[in-house]
């Protein structure tokens, strides 16, 4: 069994408290993904709404230089993935390894050249913004729109190869990145609105015009976004999303976006070594192993191959 997660936030978590990223008070823990035939894990550098301009830069380099630390002190345990040729070789190799991401387009410091000193840091993915508003667009608490430097930033990025992450996005601004951009974007951690009203997921409308662009969509573990009342989610409510957005042609868009170590998880999922009890779940309630293989690990493994193919 293979697992491709597009979002985590164990390694900004890990940063803050001095701990290395194999720690056993995470919910992401290297240990657990030691069953699997491979386990690839997006480790996001989340900043901070507050967290702006040089200060932003700043917070990713010293994040960046953890992360390169962790890489030496864990050894074979956390493989790094910048490249396609690594790619390929995660799909074939058991243990954790990592696409570095970054939550929060802020990490710019909406200076255009950084962009490309971004990517050449190692970051394959950023999620334009966290809940609020920044240099280059809109979240989903806030009510403002995708800037002239957003435009330049997401033309920069897709001429990288650095993949567009527009969950967090409020809706105008998914909208207005859609309108600037064309090659598939995705949403890393991003349930259906339609199945729970919170804001932070996705429209049907939103889901659909990913999926025509050949992008995927994380599902998101956080109880707040899987049903309504945000207490006590089940596996049957998980299903739920995925059952509904199966209906609009999701079968090779759905993928795994946890945000382990970012958010409130029920127990029953709440570890990665778990998600063999969530992917049985999905062969009992008639799913199949093809397309539960494509949700747990292929969709998020090919847009990823094509991207670092140089393909997107």
């Amino acid at each position: 069994m293979r697992v491709f997660d597009m979002h985590c936030d164990t390694l900004t978590v890990c940063k803050k408290k001095g701990w290395d990223l194999d720690n056993e008070n995470c919910q992401l823990r290297l240990g657990d993904a030691d069953g699997f035939d491979s386990y690839v894990q997006l480790y996001a550098v989340f900043i901070p709404d507050e967290v702006r301009g040089e200060r932003a830069q700043s917070f990713f380099g010293a994040h960046h230089a953890y992360y390169r630390r962790q890489l030496e002190h864990l050894g074979p345990r956390l493989y790094d993935v910048p490249d396609l040729a690594a790619l390929q070789k995660a799909r074939d190799r058991c243990g954790m390894s990592s696409i570095l991401a970054v939550e929060g387009g802020c990490v710019y410091g909406g200076e255009l050249g950084m962009v490309e000193q971004v990517y050449n840091a190692g970051v394959r993915s950023v999620t334009l913004t966290w809940n609020g508003n920044n240099e280059l667009a809109g979240g989903v608490m806030d009510d403002g729109r995708l800037t002239d430097f957003g435009k330049e930033a997401v033309h920069e990025m897709e001429r990288l190869g650095i993949a567009v992450d527009v969950s967090h996005l409020n809706d105008e601004s998914f909208y207005d990145v859609l309108a600037a951009t064309e090659k598939p974007v995705f949403a890393s951690h991003s349930n259906s609105r339609a199945v729970c009203s919170h804001p932070r997921n996705l429209t049907d409308d939103q889901f659909c015009r990913i999926a025509e662009r050949g992008g995927v969509v994380g599902l998101n573990f956080y109880n707040q976004f899987i049903a309504d009342g945000g207490e006590g989610a089940t596996f049957d409510q998980m299903l739920a999303h995925l059952d509904h957005l199966l209906q609009l042609g999701g079968e090779n868009v759905l993928a795994l976006g946890s945000d382990y170590d970012g958010a409130d998880i029920e127990e029953i999922i709440d570890r990665p070594r778990k998600l063999k009890n969530f992917y049985q779940a999905l062969l009992d309630n008639g799913f199949g192993r093809e397309l539960a293989d494509k949700i747990f690990y292929w969709n998020a493994y090919g847009y990823f191959e094509r991207l670092l193919a140089g393909e997107l």
